[in-house]
Parts: structure tokens; sequence; C-alpha cells
């Protein structure tokens, strides 16, 4: 069988591959957001490449933009040293901005959930 890192180093020999991130899992989950009803339903890939000082990368399906945001929040820091750090930093910078809103008064609503078109 096959693993992660036989084909990250197959891609690391071939010449004609500059950057490649492997698919490593996609997650399917409802947020928990405090003692609310509202469960947001996002998706998480987490990707393995060796380009990164950190060898693990996520991207989620949805960006978070409440009304106390300017405008969605898109995370800079998407990588992470281990994979369930990834996962645990996906769910974090996205249910960080809907709980903040949600202190602040505000109804939340699924509205706030920006497709990530990139996702």
């Amino acid at each position: 069988m096959t693993t992660t890192v036989d084909i990250m180093q197959a891609l690391d020999e071939n010449d004609h591959v500059a950057e490649s991130y492997v698919l490593v899992r996609e997650i399917f989950l409802y947020l928990k957001i405090s003692d609310s009803d509202f469960s947001p339903r996002i998706r998480i890939k987490i990707y393995q490449s060796n380009v990164l000082t950190e060898p693990f990368h996520f991207d989620v399906s949805h960006h978070v933009h409440t009304p106390v945001q300017g405008a969605p929040y898109r995370t800079s820091v998407t990588s992470a040293p281990s994979e369930k750090e990834a996962i645990r930093r996906a769910i974090d910078t996205t249910r960080s901005y809907i709980v903040s809103a949600i202190n602040e008064g505000h109804m939340p609503r699924d509205s706030w959930l920006k497709k990530n078109d990139d996702f």
C-alpha cells in the first residue's frame, strides 16, 4: 500500500513538480457553539507538504463574516506541526469569531458563513 510519505517522496523526486500538497483527510463536522442551538456545518481539508516549515496545512469550506467584522475572516496561518493540530486550528479559527459576535449580543445566523470559493 502506498503511503502519503511515499507519494510525497515521489513528487519531490520529480523534476517537473515545483511544489505539491497531498490531501491527507477531509472532515465534515458541525461546530458546537457554547450552549447555543446554532451548529454550523463546515468541512476541513488537511494537506501534507514539505514546502512549508510546518508539514500540515488546512483549508475550510467557509469563512466567517459576523456583524462585528469588516470582511470575511481568512486566517493567515494555515499550517501546523501535526494533523491533529491543523484540525484544531481550523475549528478554533472558524469558531472564535462566531462566539465573539454572540458574546457581543448578536443572534447567530447561517449567513455568517461565507462559502470559500477556493475550497
